[in-house]
C-alpha cells in the first residue's frame, strides 16, 4: 500500500514539474516585453491637407465583367522610379504563389522586383532596404527567387526574425520552444508546399514554424522625391495571389517618414541586422505653415493601433458617423467599443469581407459573420452591416473613419486587421492615425470612397447583411475560442 502511494506521489510530483515548466515557458513567451522600438506611437506631425493623398484599389463587377481600379502599386512604382538617394520598403506577402487559384490578375511580385533592380542598376549609389516576412522563404525552407535577385543586385534584404516576438498561439508556444524551434530548417523536405500547387516540397520545420501564426504584417514604403520624402502606408501586398484584392493607402509628404524609418530600424534590429541611414535623415524637410486645413498625423504600431481605434470609437456620440471597412473583425475590445457607441446613438456602418474566399479556397465565414451576428443582435439592429461583393478576391481594406457632427474627422488606416493577433502585440503592424477638418479634401476623398461602395453609387459593390448572415452558435463558439487562444490564421 505504501509503495503504491509512493509511486502516485512521485508521478504527481513529476506531473507538476512538467506542467510548471510548460506553463512558465508559455507565460514567458506570450507576455514577454516587446522588442525596443515596437508598440510605438510617434509624435504628432502637422501636415497640409494637400500633402496627404488617399489611394485605393477596388475590384467589382460591371456588366458581368470584373473591373479592377488600381492606384496603390502604380503610385509605389512611380515613387521608386523617381527616387535618387534612398528607398525603404517593408512588405508582408511578396511572392508569386497563388494558392488554389489558376491565375492572378497582376504579377506584382515580379513588377516590384524588376522596378527595384532596375533602380539599383540605374542609380548604383542609391541605398535600398527591403524588409519582409519569413513566409516568403517558406520559413527558411525555400529561398525566394525575388529576394535572391534583389540581394544579388545590392539591395539590403532583411528577413524578420519571429522568435523575438511574442507567441500568439499560447497552447503551442511551449511545445514549439521546447521541441521544435531547434530542428534543422531543411529536414524532411517531402511535404506539399502550403501556399502553392506548383512549388516543390517543403520541410517539416516549415509547417512547425507556420503553426506559430505570427508575422511581420506591415506594408510600407518611403523614398526621396526631389528635395522631400514620400511615405505610403497601405493594406496592400505585392503578392500575385492578392493582386486583385481591394485595398487602401495613404500617401504622405514631409517629415512623417522619419517615424517610419525609426520604427523599421527597430524591426531590423530585432532581426539582428541594420537598415541604412538615408542622407536626409538629419535634415529638416518641413517648415510649418498655418493653414485652415492642417491635418495632425501620428504613426502607430502594434497595440498602439488598438488603443487609437478604441479611443476614436469611444469619442463618437449621438449623430456622429462611425464608418468601418475591414477584412477581419474579431477583437473583443473593438466589438465592445462599437456596441457602446451604438448605445450612445452614433450612426455605425460596417463594410466587411464575407470571409468566403482565400486564394482559390473556400472559407467558412469566420470571424466576420460570427462577429457581425453578435453586433447586430446586441445592438438590436442599430449597427448596420454590409458585405463587399467579392468574386474570388478579398475585400482587404483596413480603415476606420469617425466623423463628428461638431468637430473634425478621425481616420485610421494601415496594415492591421481588428483581431487579437493584429492588435495585441503579436504581429508587427503599422497604421496611420489622422485628425483633420471634415471639410478638407483629404477627408472628403476618403469618406466619398466609403459612401460610394456603401450606397452602390455607380456600380454594385456591396450586398445587404442578410446575404451572408450566419447565426450558427457552433461557429460563434469556434470564433470566440480561436480568437482567445490564437489557434487560427486571423
Amino acid at each position: 500500500m505504501f509503495k503504491i502511494l509512493k509511486n502516485r506521489i512521485v508521478r504527481l510530483i513529476l506531473f507538476l514539474i512538467i506542467f510548471s515548466y510548460f506553463y512558465i515557458v508559455c507565460l514567458k513567451h506570450t507576455s514577454k516585453p516587446m522588442p525596443l522600438g515596437t508598440d510605438f506611437a510617434s509624435k504628432t506631425f502637422i501636415e497640409k491637407s494637400e500633402d496627404i493623398n488617399f489611394l485605393y484599389d477596388l475590384t467589382y463587377k460591371q456588366d458581368d465583367k470584373i473591373v479592377n481600379e488600381q492606384q496603390i502599386f502604380d503610385r509605389i512604382f512611380s515613387i521608386i522610379e523617381e527616387a535618387k538617394d534612398y528607398i525603404l520598403i517593408d512588405m508582408f506577402l511578396f511572392n508569386d504563389w497563388q494558392g488554389g487559384s489558376t491565375q492572378s490578375y497582376r504579377q506584382l511580385s515580379h513588377e516590384l522586383t524588376e522596378k527595384i533592380i532596375n533602380k539599383k542598376t540605374e542609380e548604383p549609389e542609391i541605398k535600398i532596404d527591403f524588409i519582409t516576412d519569413p513566409i516568403n522563404n517558406t520559413y527558411s525552407s525555400k529561398y525566394s527567387p525575388q529576394l535572391q535577385a534583389m540581394q544579388k543586385a545590392g539591395v539590403n534584404v532583411i528577413i524578420t526574425e519571429h522568435k523575438a516576438l511574442r507567441d500568439s498561439n499560447f497552447i503551442y508556444s511551449a511545445i514549439w520552444r521546447t521541441f521544435f524551434a531547434w530542428l534543422p530548417d531543411n529536414m524532411f523536405k517531402i511535404f506539399p508546399h502550403p501556399f502553392s500547387k506548383t512549388e516543390s516540397g517543403v520541410s517539416l520545420q516549415s509547417y512547425l514554424t507556420m503553426l506559430n501564426f505570427k508575422a511581420n504584417h506591415r506594408k510600407v514604403i518611403i523614398a526621396d522625391q526631389d528635395d522631400d520624402m514620400i511615405s505610403i502606408i497601405s493594406s496592400a501586398n505585392p503578392h500575385d495571389g492578392s493582386s486583385a484584392h481591394s485595398n487602401v493607402a495613404f500617401e504622405i509628404k514631409g517629415d512623417f517618414w522619419k517615424s517610419i524609418w525609426f520604427s523599421e530600424s527597430a524591426v531590423a534590429n530585432l532581426s539582428g541586422q541594420m537598415i541604412q541611414s538615408p542622407p536626409m535623415l538629419l535634415e529638416s524637410t518641413y517648415a510649418f505653415q498655418n493653414h485652415d486645413h492642417n491635418i495632425s498625423i501620428e504613426l502607430i504600431t502594434e497595440n498602439k493601433i488598438k488603443q487609437k481605434i478604441i479611443q476614436a470609437i469611444d469619442a463618437s456620440n449621438q449623430e456622429d458617423d462611425v464608418m468601418l471597412a475591414m477584412f477581419y473583425l474579431s477583437d473583443r475590445g473593438v466589438v465592445d467599443s462599437l456596441l457602446k457607441a451604438a448605445k450612445r446613438g452614433a450612426d455605425i456602418r460596417l463594410i466587411l469581407d464575407p470571409n468566403k474566399d482565400a486564394f482559390g479556397y473556400e472559407k467558412n465565414g469566420i470571424p466576420n459573420r460570427s462577429a457581425s451576428y453578435e453586433l447586430i443582435k446586441k445592438s438590436k439592429g442599430k449597427i448596420r452591416i454590409k458585405w463587399y461583393d467579392t468574386h474570388g478576391e478579398q475585400f482587404h481594406t483596413k480603415m476606420l473613419i469617425v466623423s463628428h457632427k461638431n468637430g473634425p474627422s478621425r481616420i485610421i488606416l494601415g496594415s492591421a486587421n481588428l483581431t487579437r493577433r493584429n492588435l495585441s502585440n503579436y504581429n508587427l503592424e503599422m497604421d496611420v492615425a489622422t485628425i483633420a477638418p471634415t471639410s478638407s479634401v483629404f477627408v472628403q476623398n476618403t469618406t466619398s470612397y466609403f459612401n460610394r461602395i456603401w450606397s452602390n453609387e455607380d456600380e454594385y459593390y456591396t450586398q445587404i447583411y442578410e446575404v451572408y448572415a450566419d447565426n450558427s452558435i457552433w461557429k460563434y463558439l469556434l470564433y470566440r475560442i480561436q480568437e482567445a487562444t490564437g489557434l487560427s490564421s486571423f
